[in-house]
């Protein structure tokens, strides 16, 4: 579990000043209690948020010893510098179970696609599991080197998991699939149509030459009536 030094936020100071300093303001709600204010450490949070993300476990210790096991509820960024704003902590019962997005990884590399050209299609980015806080996880992930054909597809109810996590997701949804490469199909008609074209302008010019040739020899005409 990771662990986070967090300070209670004293009333009356600076917000901007304390930014300034390398801190960020933070909120923990507690069920049932009015919310804490603190301020932690920019940098270590950062770098715990890279770790944990929304679905890990995370221990803030107080300057006088207590303890608070919390996930990350909301991160607030400054739009134009993409700087962490402020955050918001969700005290959780350790004894009761909890909600989470997961992230998910693909792994491994489809036949499919080295054999036939496939394209691999990630319809899901993460799925919402229910387990307790404890058992949390960051990412699954998923294996498509199972993915041997074009009728290959990874369903929801196709991931092992622990047995103390559940899958919220339909059974049923798809993972991802697999779909037939189209780059042939759709260079044949702008081939014909290119060959249409160009047989066009042949017609053209053809029709064109022949115009010339016919004014050629009205005119060659003319000049023996006037001589005769």
């Amino acid at each position: 579990m990771i662990q986070l030094k967090v300070k209670n936020r004293e009333k009356g100071l600076s917000l901007k000043k304390v930014r300034k300093e390398g801190m960020i303001p933070a909120i923990v709600y507690s069920k049932g209690q009015i919310g804490l204010s603190l301020f932690i450490d920019y940098v270590k949070f950062a770098k715990a948020y890279e770790d944990a993300g929304e679905s890990s476990l995370i221990d803030l210790v107080f300057d006088d010893g207590q303890s608070k096991k919390v996930l990350i509820h909301e991160v607030q960024y400054e739009p134009v510098k993409d700087r962490i704003l402020h955050i918001d902590f969700y005290e959780v019962d350790l004894a009761k179970k909890v909600t989470a997005p997961v992230e998910l990884e693909f792994v491994g590399e489809a036949p499919v696609v080295k054999n036939e050209g496939g394209i691999v299609i990630k319809q899901l980015n993460e799925i919402e599991i229910e387990c307790l806080p404890a058992d949390l996880i960051k990412r699954f992930k998923v294996d498509i080197s199972c993915l041997t054909d074009f009728s290959s597809t990874i369903h929801i109810k196709d991931l092992v998991i622990s047995d103390k996590i559940t899958i919220l997701n339909n059974p049923d949804d798809v993972v991802v699939n697999v779909t037939e490469p189209r780059a042939a199909e759709e260079e044949t008609p702008a081939a014909e149509g290119e060959g249409a074209g160009e047989e066009a302008k042949e017609g053209e010019k053809a029709e064109k030459t022949g115009e010339e040739d016919g004014g050629k020899e009205a005119g060659k005409g003319k000049e023996a009536g006037k001589k005769e």
